[in-house]
C-alpha cells in the first residue's frame, strides 16, 4: 500500500512536471510588435565610451584582473557560470584582494548551472563570510515551480565602478581562460567598454542599472547559509584564496600581472555604445534581443556577418519578426561543425534546420577546429557590430536573460570582421545536400555524427528550449 502511494506521488509530479515544463512552453506566444525606436535607441547611445575587443580568452581573463585591481568603490559580477580551474580562483582571490581594500562586490549566478560545486564548493562560505562580498542566484532551483526551470540567468558581465564594463559570451574558468587549452577550451569573445570621463550616459551605467534590477529582482534570492555552521570554513577558504594570490603575483604569474595599459590608448573610439538586454520575466520572454538582432539585419545594404556557437532559427522565431533576407545583401554565418560542437543537443536542432537555411542566400561556414567557438557577435555593413551572450537559438530569444553591447564605428567593426575571418579561414563552406567531402578535421568521431543526425530526427520534440 504504502508502495502504491508512492508510486502515484512520483507519478502525479512527472505528470505536473511535464505539463508545467514542457507542455505549457509548446503553446504560442502572443505575435510580439517589432520595435520601430530601435534605431533611435541605437543613436542616442553614448558618444563617449570606448571599446576594446577582447578576442583571446587568456587576454581576456588578465583584463579582468587588471580591472578588479584599479576598482575603488565597486564591482558587480553577473555570470551564467564559474567554471573550474586556476584562473577561476584566482579570480575570486582578485575580487577577495578588492574587497579587502574596501571595495564592494556583488556577485550574481545562475541558480542551477552556477557550477559552484567541487573545487569550488567552498567559495560560497568565503563570501558569506566577508563582510564586503555578497553572493546571490538568480531564479535557483524549485522543485513545485518547474516553469522556473527555463529562466535561466545567461548574461556574462563584469562592472567596474561605473568606468569598465567587460561584456560577451565568456563565463569564468580554465575553459575560457587558460594559457594551456584543457580539452574542452572553448573560444570565445568579450568587449571591454571604457567610461573615461565618469559621464552619467555611459553605456557602463546603463548596464549598472540591468544588474541593479537583476540583484533586487524577487527572482534573485540570497545564498542561504547559517554562519555559524559555514564561517569557519569560509575563514579557510579566505586564506587560502589570499596564499593563492601572493604566490601568484611574487611569481609573476602572467594571469594576475599588472598591465601597463593606458585605457584611452588601448581602446578605441566609437561614434555610438549601446546597451540592450532582454526583459527579466518568466515563461516566454519578448524577445529583445532577437527583435534588434532582425531589424539591424533588415536595415543592412551590403553585408550582414554572424558567429554564433549555436544556430536554431524556429519557426516561432520567425513568427515573432519578419526577416527579410534582401538577395542584394551578403549574408555569411560561422557556426561549430558537427565534430567541434560541445552541445549535441543544439548541434542536432541546428541539423534539423540547416536545409532551410542553405535555401536562403546565407553562406553557411562550419568551423573545423581545434576546439569549438563560443563567441556571438554580427557585423553589418562593416560598420555596426554587435558582442554578448545571444545565442541564435529560441532559448536566448524566448527564455534567458541576455545582454550585449551594440557598437556603431567602423575601426571596431573592422577589428572584430578580422577576428571573425581567423575563424573562418578554419572553416569549411558547407553546400547543400550534405557535410562536404573535404575537412580540415578527419579525425571525428563517426558515432557522434551518427548520433546527432539519429537526434536531429528527433530535435522537434525540445527545438523550443535549446
Amino acid at each position: 500500500m504504502i508502495l502504491k502511494i508512492i508510486f502515484a506521488i512520483i507519478l502525479s509530479y512527472c505528470i505536473y512536471v511535464f505539463f508545467t515544463a514542457y507542455l505549457l512552453f509548446l503553446v504560442p506566444s502572443p505575435a510580439t510588435i517589432e520595435n520601430t525606436d530601435m534605431q533611435k535607441s541605437i543613436t542616442e547611445g553614448s558618444t563617449t565610451d570606448r571599446v576594446l575587443l577582447l578576442e583571446d580568452g587568456f587576454q581576456s581573463g588578465q583584463v579582468r584582473i587588471q580591472t578588479i585591481r584599479e576598482a575603488k568603490t565597486s564591482i558587480d559580477v553577473a555570470y551564467y557560470s564559474i567554471q573550474k580551474g586556476k584562473t577561476s580562483k584566482l579570480f575570486f582571490a582578485a575580487l577577495f584582494d578588492a574587497a579587502d581594500r574596501g571595495v564592494h562586490v556583488r556577485i550574481i549566478l545562475d541558480g542551477i548551472f552556477h557550477s559552484m560545486r567541487g573545487e569550488l564548493r567552498d567559495i560560497p562560505d568565503a563570501i558569506a563570510a566577508h563582510p564586503n562580498v555578497e553572493l546571490r542566484y538568480y531564479e535557483p532551483l524549485h522543485i513545485f515551480m518547474p516553469w522556473t526551470w527555463h529562466n535561466r540567468l545567461h548574461d556574462k558581465i563584469l562592472l567596474v565602478d561605473n568606468t569598465y564594463g567587460i561584456i560577451g559570451g565568456q563565463n569564468i574558468g580554465d575553459k575560457y581562460m587558460a594559457l594551456q587549452p584543457p580539452k574542452d577550451y572553448v573560444f570565445d569573445r568579450d568587449v571591454l567598454v571604457y567610461n573615461p570621463n565618469h559621464n552619467t550616459n555611459s553605456t557602463v551605467v546603463e548596464m549598472k542599472k540591468y544588474i541593479d534590477r537583476l540583484w533586487s529582482h524577487p527572482f534573485t534570492k540570497p545564498e542561504k547559509h547559517t554562519k555559524r555552521q559555514h564561517h569557519a570554513k569560509g575563514l579557510k577558504e579566505l586564506a587560502q584564496l589570499a596564499q593563492l594570490y601572493k604566490k601568484a603575483q611574487a611569481q609573476s604569474d602572467p594571469f594576475v600581472k599588472v598591465l601597463p595599459k593606458e585605457w584611452a590608448q588601448e581602446t578605441l573610439h566609437s561614434d555610438h555604445v549601446t546597451f540592450i538586454h532582454n526583459p527579466i520575466q518568466r515563461l516566454y520572454k519578448e524577445p529583445i534581443m532577437w527583435r534588434a538582432f532582425v531589424h539591424f539585419a533588415n536595415q543592412a545594404k551590403s553585408k550582414v556577418y554572424l558567429q554564433t556557437p549555436y544556430a536554431i532559427p524556429t519557426k516561432k522565431m520567425m513568427k515573432a519578426v519578419h526577416l527579410s533576407m534582401n538577395p542584394e545583401t551578403e549574408w555569411v554565418m560561422l557556426t561549430n561543425s558537427i565534430q567541434q560542437t560541445p552541445n549535441p543537443l543544439a548541434f542536432a536542432g541546428y541539423l534539423s534546420s540547416k536545409k532551410r537555411l542553405l535555401d536562403t542566400n546565407l553562406a553557411i561556414y562550419e568551423y573545423q577546429g581545434p576546439y569549438s567557438i563560443h563567441g556571438k557577435s554580427f557585423v553589418m555593413d562593416d560598420y555596426l557590430s554587435m558582442v554578448g551572450s545571444y545565442n541564435l537559438d529560441p532559448r536566448s530569444a524566448f527564455l534567458n536573460t541576455e545582454s550585449a553591447v551594440v557598437i556603431s564605428g567602423s575601426a571596431f567593426a573592422d577589428q572584430l570582421t578580422e577576428a571573425m575571418d581567423i575563424k573562418r579561414a578554419h572553416s569549411t563552406r558547407v553546400n547543400k545536400g550534405d557535410y562536404p567531402a573535404e575537412s580540415t578535421n578527419q579525425k571525428g568521431s563517426v558515432f557522434k555524427r551518427m548520433a546527432i543526425t539519429a537526434l536531429s530526427k528527433l530535435s522537434f520534440l525540445w527545438k523550443f528550449m535549446l
